[in-house]
């Protein structure tokens, strides 16, 4: 019976799809490539109604042309608040403005209370697109998803949108935040790692 056991014993890494990151792309057990676009925060408040559809209707009718699939997707990631409260509380001993260490209390009473309701978190937003190779046209394929990533992101620079395309470090992190945003955003990445918290157990 044990025998029987030892011998189907899976790791964790036969459960993962990814099977490699190397420059732009992703690389998975099924022969698909895969390539990522960050999109920074923007802020539309500061906009009035007229502003925020003549942004949306720039960006639609960019997008339009593009027939083919792609994802956009948000994901939370918990923001690591250690290091701001403590650049609070040194500003705080510091200061001798009664006006401005009164200010600072009340941003230290903020940022605990976001952190005691579990509210500190950002929504981090991703464009993915794919497509299926093999060993013969790999090469090609790069080369059309490199093409039409970077098309994505001339679409959102040309409106004033911060994004960018993710490299290997950068798509390590999003696995990770898939599976644990707490890693992701707390653990420093080795520069030499490939995918050291989820391929390497």
């Amino acid at each position: 019976m044990m025998s029987d056991i030892t011998q189907n014993k899976m790791s964790v890494r036969d459960f993962v799809d990814a099977a490699d990151v190397k420059g732009n792309f992703l690389y998975r057990k099924d022969g698909v490539i895969l390539a990522y676009l960050r999109i920074y925060f923007y802020n539309i408040e500061l906009m009035n109604h007229a502003e925020r559809r003549a942004l949306s209707n720039n960006l639609a009718a960019q997008f339009k042309a593009d027939r083919r699939d792609f994802v956009y997707t948000t994901l939370p990631r918990e923001v690591d608040m250690d290091q701001y409260r403590q650049s609070l509380k040194e500003r705080h001993s510091s200061e001798i403005d009664l006006g401005r260490r009164h200010l600072l209390t009340i941003m230290m009473n903020q940022s605990q209370r976001l952190i005691s309701a579990g509210e500190n978190y950002e929504h981090q937003h991703y464009i993915k697109i794919w497509a299926h190779s093999t060993a013969a046209g790999r090469k090609k394929v790069e080369e059309r998803l490199a093409e039409r990533i970077s098309q994505f992101e001339a679409i959102y620079k040309s409106v004033g949108i911060k994004c960018e395309i993710m490299g290997e470090q950068d798509i390590v992190k999003l696995c990770n935040l898939y599976g644990n945003s707490l890693h992701a955003s707390m653990e420093p990445m080795d520069e030499t790692a490939r995918f050291s918290s989820i391929l390497q157990l």
